[in-house]
């Protein structure tokens, strides 16, 4: 299937060139999947890296700095090539913050030049005037935090990595611990999306878990052994993952909610949240289907 895309799109291609006509948008737009894709493969193949090249010689910028990648780390049976790396690089970034991402990335690995984080800083702010990359905040934040290529600025790289986060976790999270252990406090706006993440992580952990739980029991409990679903509430305090499990609505079988609340007792709360002043805990309920017909 993926082969056939892949022929289909190079003929798509080639057809484009040999018209010499502008791209369509459909044609743009599919150079933009498919060379995401490519970047992302283990390797790509001799025929992938031929669709790249052409659509970045037609002018797109997402093939453009793909190409540019498989130079300056040698893939794609592509030679390393910081310089032919660096040109596509500067091509994109006139028109996508990204490719002053991927500039700054060279700058602080020192590929094709002496390491730069002077310059990898400023790169990473100039992405940012124009993209909204995750990938650039979180590189900003770390240089900061770090004082490497200017003074140590720990609100700004506070700023960056609650902006970068997408969930408890992640290494924007750690970030967040770290600077939160020196002393400075988020922002009202920082705690607001701080918990917003925290809250979305946690929902996601909990339905996991909820859905783990109802395929492992109803391979167990026979079905009508309950009239309605098993209804709890899963309490977290500060300092503790451990949560409290507590039944809200029996689901008619007593068996079955002490089956359902043993299996939750082995969550684990996977963060917590900044809680207001005068709040000493959280919760959330959830409905576990169990032996029902």
């Amino acid at each position: 299937m993926k082969k056939a895309i892949v022929v289909l799109a190079i003929t798509w291609l080639i057809a484009g060139c040999q018209t010499s006509r502008p791209p369509s948008p459909l044609e743009e737009s599919m150079a933009n999947v498919q060379c995401m894709l490519f970047e992302g493969a283990k390797d790509p193949t001799a025929d992938e890296v031929q669709y790249i090249r052409k659509a970045s010689d037609n002018g797109n910028v997402r093939c453009k700095m793909t190409l540019g990648g498989l130079y300056e780390f040698g893939r794609g049976g592509l030679p390393q090539d910081f310089g032919k790396a660096r040109s596509l690089y500067e091509s994109a970034a006139a028109v996508d913050g990204v490719g002053n991402e991927r500039l700054a990335r060279m700058a602080e690995n020192g590929h094709g030049q002496a390491r730069n984080d002077v310059e990898a800083r400023r790169l990473y702010q100039l992405a940012l005037t124009n993209s909204d990359s995750d990938k650039s905040k979180l590189a900003l934040a770390r240089l900061m935090e770090e004082g490497r290529g200017g003074s140590q600025d720990l609100f700004g790289a506070m700023m960056y990595y609650v902006e970068a986060s997408q969930h408890a976790g992640d290494v924007s999270w750690k970030g967040i611990q770290r600077i939160r252990a020196q002393g400075l406090a988020l922002t009202t706006e920082q705690t607001q999306r701080y918990n917003e993440v925290w809250s979305d992580t946690n929902r996601k952990s909990l339905n996991r878990t909820t859905v783990d739980i109802e395929i492992a029991l109803n391979k167990q409990i026979k079905h009508g052994t309950a009239s309605k679903p098993v209804t709890l509430q899963v309490q977290g305090k500060p300092s503790s993952n451990v949560p409290k499990i507590v039944l809200v609505e029996s689901s008619g079988n007593a068996d079955v909610d002490q089956a359902v609340v043993n299996a939750f007792g082995k969550y684990r709360i996977p963060a917590e949240p900044i809680l207001q002043s005068g709040q000493d805990s959280w919760s959330s309920e959830r409905s576990v289907k169990v032996g029902l017909n």
